[in-house]
């Protein structure tokens, strides 16, 4: 593997660094991987939208549409990529063709193409060890990303085991993940070692793509890595929960009499994954789902507390109480179950657990710490006051606190708001920003202090006038949806005058009708 171009002498296939120079460097900089989020600024970046424009990367593009959308092919680019490869490997490949090859790949979409590209080049029988060194010098020269894909794409059909190296280094990118783990699946005699050794590299979308290619794996160690950590990633543990109980024989090795803490851990982490539902199988596919609970709350019940395993726990226990006739237990077994959670989550331990890190408000888990005591409506308002006199901004904190509120302790907030955030400086709205990004923090604490006085009606009156001149249209709604909440008679005067003013120069046309509607009832 080399950084350098396809013959000694001729021209880099554009200026830019080549992918694999970045991956070398990342290598180097930082050891096998998973590599730190500065890996993620590629050779062919483009500046990113400044203010407060949503940014979804490519990566995460590819990760949805594979996952979540059907992807449609570019019939004509596959005819094009095809003919070009056909006329560079019947014929003695001249640099003009490879720079043509590299910008016509540098122009679609790699995911909209691999497949059909793949099967176009079988159909026409081009000569593989051909085809598969015009994919290595895509892969090792591209300066683009959808370029340096199909070059593995190219590598994973006509490539063999000595491009492992190159791929597993190229696949430690989570830009390029996807397209190496399939192309190692392809290409090596050990492909599940393979992948799983991708898969360890890797933490976001590459993770969930590698250990998807792990299903029904029987080897013993990879099995009991799904169970611990390979199940984890960046983006949700849901899509991966199912795949590492069932692959990972969860039931079973929770039988074990031996169960280390890593085993505990992942195995409360993966029932409340399943317990969360969403993209993936959920607990209802999953077919020892009870005899699995009933285990962790007996390992729960005998081993020691962390935060992690009791919230794990509770999300479990929210699981049980939601579930419905539509359930696929019966309502006794159901009924035991939850039994048997409340009683594991209601032991004193956890509270103290809990109160012990909200009690230094620089505690590296104190946020962990806060959405618990949420679920347990521990009274810790107080511990939270004492956070946020270090961290004003810190919007979670205002969150939990103004909603773990008595109606004493939602006026102290209220003035501790007023004093602590730059109210002079929010009120210079209206705009229609999204508040994404650092600059938009102290709107954002508003927000969230705003949006929890639904519940105390008259309280944090200057709060809501302040919100209501927001320049987040976001801001705004959570003035309006508090004082919708409130009665009637709650509501004053002047904040009926606030509301006039705020609709008269509302530009967000639906927040605009609302606020009329409220003014007219």
């Amino acid at each position: 593997m080399n950084p350098g171009t396809w013959e000694p002498g001729d021209d880099p296939l554009d200026q830019r660094p080549t992918f694999l120079a970045h991956a070398l460097a990342m290598s180097l900089r930082y050891g096998s991987g998973p590599w730190p989020q500065d890996a993620d600024r590629l050779p062919d970046d483009q500046p990113r939208p400044t203010g407060d424009e949503p940014f979804i990367s490519s990566v995460v593009m590819d990760g949805i549409q594979s996952h979540h959308f059907g992807i449609e092919s570019d019939d004509d680019a596959v005819i094009e990529i095809a003919d070009l490869l056909g006329r560079i490997v019947t014929g003695d490949p001249a640099h003009d063709d490879l720079l043509r090859l590299h910008a016509r790949s540098s122009a679609v979409s790699a995911l909209g193409i691999a497949d059909d590209l793949v099967d176009r080049i079988r159909r026409l029988r081009l000569p593989r060890d051909r085809i598969g060194a015009v994919g290595r010098h895509l892969a090792e020269h591209g300066t683009h990303r959808e370029a340096v894909k199909i070059g593995i794409v190219l590598l994973g059909a006509c490539g063999d085991e000595r491009d492992r190296e190159l791929l597993l280094l190229l696949g430690t990118l989570e830009e390029l993940t996807l397209y190496a783990v399939v192309a190692l699946q392809r290409t090596q005699p050990d492909r599940q070692r393979a992948t799983y050794e991708l898969a360890r590299r890797v933490r976001g979308w590459g993770r969930i793509h590698a250990v998807e290619r792990l299903k029904g794996c029987g080897d013993p160690q990879i099995r009991a890595w799904l169970l611990r950590d390979g199940f984890r990633n960046e983006i949700m543990d849901e899509y991966l929960a199912h795949l590492a109980a069932t692959t990972g024989d969860l039931y079973s090795a929770l039988l074990e009499p031996d169960i280390d803490d890593a085993l505990l851990d992942g195995a409360a982490d993966i029932l409340a994954a399943l317990a969360l539902g969403g993209p993936a199988e959920d607990m209802s596919d999953y077919a020892d789902a009870v005899p699995a609970m009933h285990r962790l709350a007996d390992l729960l019940s005998d081993r020691g507390g962390t935060l992690g395993r009791l919230d794990a726990a509770l999300r479990i226990l929210a699981f049980l109480r939601e579930l419905d006739d539509d359930s696929p237990w019966p309502p006794d077994t159901i009924a035991r179950l939850r039994r048997r959670y409340e009683e594991l989550t209601a032991q004193p331990r956890w509270n103290d657990l809990v109160l012990e890190c909200l009690t230094d408000p620089h505690h590296a888990h104190f946020h962990h710490a806060m959405w618990v005591a949420d679920r347990l409506r521990l009274r810790v308002v107080p511990q939270i006051i004492a956070r946020l006199k270090t961290d004003p901004l810190d919007e979670s904190a205002w969150y939990h606190a103004i909603r773990l509120a008595t109606a004493e302790e939602a006026e102290q907030l209220g003035h501790l708001a007023e004093r602590l955030l730059p109210l002079a400086d929010l009120a210079d709205g209206p705009g229609d920003h999204r508040g994404i990004g650092e600059e938009y923090r102290p709107d954002r604490a508003l927000e969230s202090v705003v949006g929890g006085l639904e519940a105390f009606p008259g309280i944090g009156l200057t709060l809501i006038d302040v919100a209501l001149r927001g320049r987040l249209t976001r801001v705004r709604r959570a003035a309006l949806a508090t004082l919708t909440g409130w009665p009637s008679s709650a509501v004053p005067d002047e904040a009926r005058h606030w509301l006039r003013q705020a609709a008269s120069v509302e530009p967000h046309e639906k927040t605009r009708t609302e606020m009329i509607d409220f003014l007219r009832n």
